[in-house]
């Protein structure tokens, strides 16, 4: 593993930061929940051929701390993970570890985050890399960002945010990288529900091996946010960004250095009633990879929540996708979609039962056929009801 530990060994106190450092009267609360899982995959690897069904018992232990004042809304959240799979290269001890904070300005807004993953590629690469192997490879994730926006008047402002992300995996197999990318521009409040964005957007990606590609990316969004209704809200975000980048002349066969442009769209579509929330997602762009290199996804997620009684809840997600590499040069075709299905029942005042089903398919262009797989999960949880008290 790489310097990931101890340029980050100081995070869970900076985590922590929001939830004390702001005084007044407060509101704490905590959540927590036991949940015991069985689990069946009929095809882990997801592979067109040499199939390999897993069985596995998982222990999900995870908890949220929050703190709420006149301006300060900052939550902690914090989940331990132990898995133990037939096949026992899977077997993986997992932690994850987040902080969000939000404080309301007088004319304004600021958030911020932070957080550290602790997984495996078992759990992670399926919109990434769709690579999993004989056996899960530990991947840790370093991350943070903020955003916030500042009206100079009435009616216009400006907005600004960036997010920063360093990724290692436990295996040559993948390559570590860090990425980040910001934006900054104009925000014009056109109604009381009706915002308009005009923003400049850069990002730069470097894997973090011996044989290095930089990729440097710059361009520029406009789009909208609107509430229509208490039941329906939309935002669009649609541009273009020309990246540049350059590879290591360490590489065998080493290619040329290579300038692009790709659309940039990040689309969203939200409806909810009392018993039931749909929402739709829709993101065109470049995004960083553990192959090595950025890589333009087109990617669409549907939801869709329905509380059927009191007692019993429903939920349905679909991810449906394709990823090419940004270099034209390099053939790294990918289809992928995950169909996941999901019923809770609430037995008794602290205790539910779970079922999920899921059908995951993809087809890489340099490999012949298509891979598919159906998982089963069924849960026990344990969830109390949550605590709250104030100082």
């Amino acid at each position: 593993m790489t310097h990931t530990g101890t340029r980050w060994q100081t995070l869970p106190a900076l985590l922590l930061l929001p939830i004390a450092a702001v005084t007044g009267a407060s509101e704490y609360s905590l959540e927590y929940s036991v949940e015991a899982r069985y689990e069946y995959d009929d095809n882990v690897r997801l592979r067109a051929d040499n199939e390999i069904d897993v069985s596995a018992g998982r222990l999900i232990l995870p908890a949220t701390l929050t703190r709420r004042t006149e301006r300060l809304d900052a939550s902690l959240m914090g989940e331990l993970s132990f898995s133990e799979f037939n096949e026992q290269g899977y077997n993986s001890d997992d932690q994850n570890l987040q902080g969000v904070a939000t404080y309301q300005l007088e004319r304004g807004l600021v958030e911020g985050n932070a957080g550290y993953k602790r997984t495996s590629t078992l759990d992670s690469e399926f919109t990434d890399t769709g690579r999993i192997g004989l056996f899960a490879t530990r991947k840790e994730i370093a991350s943070a960002g903020a955003s916030g926006h500042h009206m100079i008047t009435e009616r216009n402002g400006f907005s600004a945010g960036f997010d920063y992300s360093q990724v290692d995996y436990d295996s040559p197999e993948y390559q570590n990288y860090d990425y980040v990318s910001g934006y900054a521009g104009w925000l014009h409040q056109w109604s009381e529900r009706t915002q308009l964005l005009v923003q400049g957007y850069g990002y730069r990606y470097q894997n973090d091996v011996r044989e290095k590609v930089e990729s440097d990316g710059l361009g520029g969004q406009l789009g909208f946010k609107s509430d229509f209704s208490e039941q329906l809200s939309a935002s669009l975000l649609a541009g273009w960004v020309a990246t540049d980048t350059t590879y290591s002349s360490r590489l065998p066969a080493t290619p040329d250095d290579d300038s692009d442009g790709n659309l940039l769209v990040d689309g969203s579509l939200t409806y909810k009633q009392e018993r039931y929330r749909i929402k739709a997602t829709l993101r065109s762009g470049s995004t960083p990879s553990g192959n090595g290199f950025v890589r333009i996804t087109d990617q669409l997620d549907l939801s869709y929540r329905y509380q059927w009684s009191d007692r019993t809840r429903l939920s349905l997600v679909l991810i449906a996708g394709q990823s090419s590499a940004l270099d034209n040069d390099i053939d790294n075709d990918r289809d992928y979609a995950r169909l996941r299905t999901r019923v809770d029942y609430q037995f008794s005042r602290q205790w539910y039962i779970a079922g999920t089903y899921t059908y995951s398919y993809q087809k890489r262009e340099r490999e012949s056929g298509t891979a598919d797989s159906n998982a089963v999960y069924l849960s026990l949880i344990f969830q109390p009801e949550k605590s709250v008290w104030s100082r």
